[in-house]
């Protein structure tokens, strides 16, 4: 009933409604089947009950099969073995040739029966087997500088930063995190060109430096940081969401350019369904105190002992009932971290800068850092993607010129 009106895909939903024709099948069968051991008053009971028995023996494997492919444990798997057992020992007391000889044309409906099983299971196998690896998601974020401005004094800088995410694919996604940082970066020009050696000091400092000739780079500065999209939050298809922030920097700050990043993360949403609760934040340290007194720690993988996070927890259900009851409850957290230690003057490989993480796993067992094979069947199995912005930069002389310095 939930697939047949609620599901998150059309085929999902087709689905739903053939095990709704299937249980009202087994319930005719079921009023039948006392005829066919009775008096057999009805001249169909037997076909009755044999088709219910058929439909029975199909729906129970299918089900035992997804358990199966699925390589997870849980009660249900008792009841799809039990159900198969049954459903195979009363088609062989039932004898069909025997039913199928008291029928018109025997060839006919025996054809029948095999085309509409190969139907329901190929729609089976399309919903579980073939969606989850069609149709990728195609997510964009773009960062953009608007035209800057000074105050009155001429002594702050107003710089206007624009988030775009967009969704430019056929599925929507539903968001389980964001961020933006804005750096100053502090660079020095040196008349002595850099050789080898500078070089290799930058790509350890920074492994996707850029190598300068004469420019020797210094580090950088956070200058803002924050989430620009609402977890919980979805996007459809051809839908773009733009995002304004204004960052505010001294107009006689020692940088030489200003960047600009951004990523996000996001699982597909004909794969996966939030709980509602989402979309509330929670929060490492005491709301209601003056002195915002630390109450949590995040999992060591995530953050040190002391820094400060706020995070999104609930379960994720899948697109269908069936994987539902074939699979343990996962439940998605994502945290974004304040470090207790923050500076952030390396936005490559400083974990000093705020930062986000995610992991999808079952009940209390966030604390296991998940492994790269984890991230790829959490991919294949949610549409689990992170996407990030390009790396926009501008000099901070040409944006003070621009805002009529």
């Amino acid at each position: 009933m939930t697939d047949a009106l609620g599901a998150l895909t059309y085929t999902g939903r087709i689905e739903g409604s053939l095990f709704l024709i299937a249980a009202i099948l087994e319930i005719i069968t079921a009023a039948v089947v006392f005829d066919h051991w009775g008096k057999r008053r009805l001249p169909y009971s037997g076909i009755i009950t044999l088709v219910g028995v058929f439909v029975s023996l199909l729906v129970s494997s299918l089900l035992l099969s997804v358990q199966i492919y699925g390589g997870e444990y849980t009660h249900y798997l008792w009841l799809w073995i039990g159900l198969f057992i049954w459903s195979a020992w009363a088609l062989m007391r039932l004898e069909p040739n025997h039913i199928l000889k008291r029928i018109t044309h025997p060839k006919s409906f025996a054809a029948g029966a095999v085309v509409s099983a190969l139907l329901v299971a190929s729609n089976f196998a399309y919903t579980q087997v073939y969606l989850p690896y069609a149709s990728p998601v195609q997510a964009r974020v773009v960062a953009k500088l608007g035209t800057p401005c000074l105050n009155n004094k001429h002594t702050i800088l107003y710089l206007p930063v624009e988030l775009h995410y967009q969704n430019s694919g056929k599925v929507g996604f539903t968001i389980l995190g964001s961020q933006y940082s804005v750096y100053g970066r502090t660079a020095q020009f040196n008349e002595r060109p850099n050789g080898l050696q500078e070089w290799k000091n930058d790509m350890v400092r920074e492994p996707m430096s850029d190598l300068y000739r004469h420019t020797g780079v210094q580090g950088r500065d956070l200058i803002s940081a924050g989430e620009f999209f609402r977890a919980g939050r979805s996007l459809d298809p051809d839908q773009e969401f733009v995002e304004r922030k204004v960052v505010e920097l001294s107009a006689g700050a020692k940088y030489d350019s200003i960047e600009v990043t951004a990523s996000a993360t996001a699982i597909r949403e004909d794969r996966g369904d939030l709980d509602a609760d989402y979309y509330i934040p929670n929060y490492s340290w005491d709301t209601a105190s003056v002195d915002g007194k630390h109450l949590h720690d995040a999992p060591l993988w995530v953050a040190q002992p002391g820094d400060e996070y706020i995070s999104h927890h609930a379960r994720i259900h899948y697109d269908s009932e069936v994987l539902n009851i074939t699979r343990k409850p996962r439940y998605v957290t994502y945290w974004w971290v304040i470090p207790k230690k923050f500076s952030g003057a390396n936005p490559e490989n400083d974990l000093t800068a705020p930062h986000g993480e995610v992991t999808i796993s079952e009940l209390h067992q966030e604390v296991r850092e998940p492994s790269n094979s984890d991230y790829d069947e959490l991919y294949n199995r949610y549409g689990l993607q992170d996407t990030y912005s390009p790396w926009l930069r501008e000099s901070l002389p040409a944006l003070l010129k621009a805002a009529g310095a």
